[in-house]
């Protein structure tokens, strides 16, 4: 059980490194950027990279350099705040390191499906081996969905993904895996939110990853409406069937036409105009933005701030590597920016 009043060092250590976090005019100076270099350059002279950037030499790193040691900080610090107040020894906050493992085994399954050849090995994320409990180097062996099944006897996703139908191909279904993985995922977190934490904070836990779980169903039943004319039950057929709204997000699955549906969600959900698919995933997006800042000082409740705290690194990275990607292309300045996920 989690006193709530033994965490509120961890809340504050936290929201000290928030305050370090990239604002809206350090995304518009690295628009003047030109380069990955310059880039890193000007990203280790601020206080939010220095450390992981001090001993990089600028002029060796390249665009998927840049972001594993984006992605690896942000990881290393999550480890870190985790064991400040061995808030590791609690489930609950396995968390990040479970989003990880799903994300590997995706990789995989993507990997086996489009046959190329151990390409999985490249984007494999050494920082967190010390801390899964699976043998990523050996899953990394497996070049059929069998062969997978096999290695992952004995853990979580087992259970979970065995009854993915094969396809005649040897494929199996990507987009049916993904939504049986997140499933668990979600319900993991849940559960052991409720077993761990007092009634007063495994509520606001469960209140926030519901949120979560709801603007990623309504982002994806645009897409499947708008892209492949799915119905009502097909798009319920492919969700995750966990929710703070219910009935009611069933509603929205039941309109008839895109159009429709974007309606819905600026009258719902989105502080923005909606006005087709270009605007619909920034405009959600920074919404969720919006309310994760606010659960970051608004709550005293270390599960909720380190959730969204996690969360945040995350687009911050997403936002360094659009920026890095529209300059390369030379994609307009003024276009990246508005495209950017912040407040």
């Amino acid at each position: 059980m989690l006193d709530g009043l033994s965490s509120n060092a961890t809340v504050s250590k936290i929201r000290a490194i928030h305050g370090r976090m990239l604002t809206k005019d350090n995304y518009h100076e690295m628009l003047t950027k030109r380069s990955v270099q310059e880039i890193t350059e000007y990203l280790a002279a601020t206080p939010r990279f220095a450390s992981v950037l001090a001993d990089i030499d600028p002029n060796t790193v390249h665009r998927g350099f840049l972001e594993t040691l984006l992605e690896k900080e942000n990881f290393d610090t999550y480890i870190r705040l985790c064991q400040f107040q061995q808030l590791d020894k609690i489930p609950f906050f396995d968390f990040l390191i479970e989003k990880t493992e799903i994300d590997c085994i995706l990789m995989l399954i993507n990997s086996i499906n489009t046959g190329v050849d151990r390409s999985y090995l490249n984007d494999l994320p050494g920082y967190v081996i010390n801390h899964t409990k699976l043998d990523l180097l050996e899953l990394s062996s497996a070049d059929d969905f069998n062969k997978l099944m096999k290695l992952l006897r004995g853990t979580p996703y087992h259970k979970t993904l065995v009854r993915a139908a094969l396809s005649d191909d040897g494929t199996v279904d990507y987009t049916e895996c993904e939504r049986r993985l997140r499933t668990q995922y979600y319900t993991n977190i849940i559960k052991n939110a409720e077993e761990a934490f007092p009634d007063s904070q495994s509520d606001e836990v469960v209140r926030m990853v519901k949120q979560d779980i709801d603007f990623l169903n309504q982002i994806n039943a645009y897409r499947m409406k708008a892209y492949f004319g799915f119905s009502a039950e097909q798009i319920k057929k492919h969700q995750i069937k966990i929710s703070n709204i219910g009935k009611k997000l069933d509603s929205y699955y039941e309109l008839d036409t895109p159009e429709q549906m974007l309606e819905w969600l600026n009258k719902n959900e989105a502080q923005a105009d909606l006005t087709d698919v270009s605007t619909l995933e920034v405009g959600m997006q920074r919404e969720k933005f919006r309310r994760l800042e606010h659960q970051i000082y608004r709550s005293f409740n270390a599960p909720v701030v380190l959730y969204a705290f996690t969360q945040l690194c995350g687009y911050e990275t997403s936002n360094i590597i659009h920026i890095i990607e529209g300059i390369r292309y030379g994609v307009d300045p003024s276009y990246i920016e508005n495209n950017i996920l912040i407040c």
